[in-house]
């Protein structure tokens, strides 16, 4: 199985509320107040998608749009055994919102082999929309399924997605490709990667796309 996982580097949620301070001129967060981290809610897609490899076998991209930071991210994921890795600059300042992310995102895949399953976090851990996964199936003309905590395949085709709800769960059967939103849950919680992948994924090349 083929699948994209889409990442997103965001603040450091852990921040401490004295060290918290506003850009004025951008009225958003001052990125220099702490550290970038990957979004949780992404290395639980990721880890999904790495399950889904170790039982059946495949190829993990990981792609993330922001600014030459985002590395940092992807050589992560390349860590945790992530096959390749692509990333799409953007040094302009501004946090683009998920409308403008999933467009980008789009083109972009656009670009590459096809995929059997795109994924995305829940949710961003900054802002917490929820939309990019949504949108970005809409831009790919893809079926897409929110809040799923578990992905198997069903034949050659087809995939089965286990959604979460309010009450429990549900099952949707979806052709492929298909773009689902990854929940956390107790059997996604991301692996940590070995000191020997993390010098292996340094040395390993990553494609790099200017945002225009």
């Amino acid at each position: 199985m083929n699948i994209l996982v889409c990442l997103k580097q965001i603040l450091d949620p852990e921040v401490p509320v004295r060290d918290f301070a506003i850009d004025s001129s951008g009225l958003q967060a001052d990125p220099a107040c702490a550290n970038q981290v990957t979004n949780i809610f992404c290395e639980n897609a990721l880890e999904s998608a790495l399950q889904l490899k170790d039982l059946h076998g495949g190829k993990i991209t990981v792609i993330s749009l922001g600014p030459e930071s985002v590395e940092d991210s992807l050589r992560k994921g390349l860590a945790m055994k992530a096959d390749e890795a692509f990333m799409i600059v953007n040094n302009n300042g501004q946090l683009p919102d998920s409308a403008a992310v999933a467009k980008v995102l789009a083109t972009a895949i656009r670009k590459m082999e096809p995929f059997d399953l795109i994924l995305t976090g829940r949710e961003s851990g900054d802002w917490g929309a929820g939309q990019t996964g949504g949108i970005l199936a809409e831009e790919l003309g893809l079926p897409f399924t929110a809040f799923v905590d578990e992905v198997s395949p069903e034949g050659d085709d087809r995939l089965i997605l286990r959604q979460q709800t309010d009450s429990g769960w549900q099952k949707f059967s979806a052709p492929k490709p298909a773009v689902a939103s990854i929940t956390n849950s107790d059997h996604n919680l991301p692996r940590i990667p070995k000191t020997r992948d993390i010098i292996m994924a340094n040395r390993k090349p990553l494609t790099t796309w200017t945002l225009e």
